[in-house]
């Protein structure tokens, strides 16, 4: 078993054949993480939907998310990337449950932006994920075939924006999150050499 290498320690381990393909039992695990892709960008876009001073609130947006990898450059080395991802995810199902238990636009708009912040330890903590589970030869074809679920998702999201109510908007959110950490959870490589529930057997 072959270690594939990955930036900020994410300590994937990976069954590859001799020319470097991965093994038979990398099919479950890759598809975890491209279902956890799909649903933090149907959630993030989904999200956006209700967002109000849109100038303000996207300023504070992309400086939370800055934030979050600015914060990933400090931690990336010593953090694995698998727990970086279940941190957010966790975080991130809380951010949306904020909004259905408080009535208050400061609360909800500090829950967004802590959402954001997320995001920025997400897309780098994501990279290192695809890197150690996808050779290179493959990257950019199973990024393209994970793109159309991710598209649907995203367009089924929006096409409901007007038909349902934002704490069924929050929900919806919360339970792709949820979903995402499930993924995560059950589907990680392990550091010890062998592989976890997700890659080379089921639980």
């Amino acid at each position: 078993v072959d270690r594939l290498p990955g930036v900020g320690g994410g300590g994937g381990f990976l069954a590859m054949d001799p020319l470097g393909r991965p093994g038979a039992g990398a099919g479950p695990a890759v598809g975890a993480y491209g279902s956890v892709n799909a649903g933090v960008e149907a959630a993030t876009a989904t999200a956006l939907v209700s967002a109000v001073p849109h100038g303000l609130v996207f300023s504070l947006f992309m400086a939370c998310k800055m934030a979050g990898s600015q914060l990933y450059l400090l931690i990336g080395e010593r953090a694995p990337a698998s727990a970086t991802l279940r941190v957010v995810f966790f975080v991130s199902l809380l951010c949306f449950i904020v909004p259905l238990l408080v009535d208050d636009y400061a609360l909800t708009l500090a829950s967004f932006c802590a959402f954001e912040f997320g995001l920025g330890l997400y897309w780098p903590a994501m990279a290192v994920m695809r890197a150690e589970l996808v050779p290179n030869h493959l990257r950019a074809t199973m990024t393209s075939v994970f793109r159309v679920p991710l598209n649907l998702l995203v367009m089924a999201c929006l096409a409901c924006a007007g038909n349902v109510s934002e704490p069924s908007f929050f929900m919806m959110c919360a339970g792709m999150m949820a979903t995402c950490l499930f993924f995560v959870r059950h589907r990680t490589p392990t550091r010890r050499g062998g592989m976890g529930p997700g890659v080379g057997q089921d639980r």
